[in-house]
């Protein structure tokens, strides 16, 4: 029996009438102790999930409609699946170029490689990468569960990427805001 931490459990609770599969599976992966493991195994998910009473009901797609093995990211609500056969909210290649690193730099660097051109889809406002950049939270999640980071270092490295000039924020007063390279 898969194991699950009651605070994960509880604020999947609070959101399942508003949560998608993928944003279900980024929330354990970036708080679920893992150890070595990239992303999340299948049984850990539905353990979370058969704990909320829910289990993968809840949502409107099955696992394997919303699963890609895309190397890159995929506009839309996307699960990807890993080489290991874990299950990732980040795409493969992220975790290939990014698992032994917590330098955000880099992170947005790989992530914003993954940034669609003017004309193509995915660049509205609630695209989590738009030709504007990162929206901040993916890039701190992403450090989180790729890297290993602590959530506050990564806010810390950012704030001082900031002030050395080296990032840009669209809009720069927004709670959410999209971050790229200078």
């Amino acid at each position: 029996m898969t194991s699950t931490d009651a605070e994960i459990v509880a604020e999947l609770e609070d959101r399942m009438d508003t949560l998608l599969l993928p944003d279900a599976v980024r929330l354990i992966e970036i708080n679920h102790p893992g150890g070595d493991r990239q992303g999340v195994e299948r049984d850990v998910l539905e353990a979370y999930l058969d704990e909320t009473g829910h289990g993968m009901a809840a949502f409107p797609s099955s696992l394997n409609e919303a699963l890609t093995a895309s190397d890159s990211w995929q506009s839309g609500r996307t699960v990807y699946e890993l080489d290991d056969g874990g299950i990732s909210a980040f795409p493969e290649g992220w975790h290939e170029e990014l698992r032994n690193t917590t330098n955000l730099h880099e992170f947005l660097r790989v992530i914003c490689s993954d940034m669609p051109d003017g004309d193509e889809g995915g660049t509205d406002e609630d695209s989590e990468i738009t030709e504007h950049g990162v929206a901040e939270q993916l890039l701190l999640d992403a450090a989180v569960a790729i890297g290993g980071m602590e959530r506050q270092d990564a806010r810390t490295q950012l704030k001082k990427l900031r002030e050395e000039g080296k990032i840009e924020e669209y809009p720069s007063q927004h709670t959410n805001p999209w971050v790229q390279l200078s």
